[in-house]
């Protein structure tokens, strides 16, 4: 029996959602239209695959976020800040019940109201294909399909883990906050040596001895 199509009625807001934020409501609002269960894993993976498909089609990734290799795939600690500045601003609510395929817990996300929100409408096209598709998958069936997705596999083959994911299917970037962090760490147990006790003064008298010479030289070029 088909599941009855449920509507939200669209909240004015004097800033609409823009960035990460706008691409999670979208999608919540449209998979929740649908009739479509969004844990926090789903949310992830989804918007995942829709980044992965904008730059399939030459298009830049649209949801905001980076991605990386953690414990269940590519992920995003980003989504955990939109997740609780939207929950706090009334716009959703995460409820934690059992996951109906696999049994364990999980942290459902609910769309309360849904709010205004700027997203690129071939970004907003791409959301809604991909939920079409994979939006009734479960958690477990979509993080098995982005390990399976090349640059996952690209990730695996190197065996670096937290590291950002390249898009495009290449090698993952190097982290270059972990080579300033360990230059930082080197400069605080080298710190720079201070001027050593009377240096400046021993650099004046040396001048001085050395004056004479100096003007009796330019005298002598002058001369010739």
């Amino acid at each position: 029996m088909a599941q009855p199509v449920l509507k939200l009625d669209v909240v004015p807001a004097s800033a609409p959602l823009r960035g990460p934020a706008a691409a999670v409501a979208y999608l919540l609002a449209t998979a929740r239209t649908s009739g479509m269960r969004i844990n926090r894993t789903k949310l992830a993976k989804l918007l995942y695959l829709a980044d992965l498909r904008a730059v399939e089609r030459g298009l830049p990734p649209a949801s905001g976020v980076e991605w990386r290799w953690r414990d269940h795939g590519p992920h995003s600690f980003r989504l955990a800040e939109v997740e609780r500045d939207l929950s706090e601003a009334g716009v959703l609510e995460v409820e934690e019940s059992a996951d109906p395929f696999a049994g364990h817990r999980e942290r459902v996300i609910h769309l309360i109201d849904a709010p205004q929100t700027i997203v690129d409408d071939e970004f907003a096209e791409i959301i809604d294909d991909v939920l079409s598709e994979y939006g009734r998958w479960s958690a477990g069936q979509l993080r098995s399909l982005t390990y399976q997705t090349r640059p996952m596999q690209m990730a695996i083959q190197q065996n670096q883990r937290e590291v950002r994911l390249d898009l495009a299917g290449g090698a993952p970037f190097p982290d270059l906050n972990t080579g300033l962090d360990r230059l930082r760490r080197w400069a605080d147990r080298n710190p720079l040596p201070e001027d050593e006790p009377g240096g400046i003064d021993d650099l004046v008298e040396e001048s001085s001895q050395l004056a004479e010479h100096r003007a009796e030289a330019t005298r002598h070029l002058m001369e010739e």
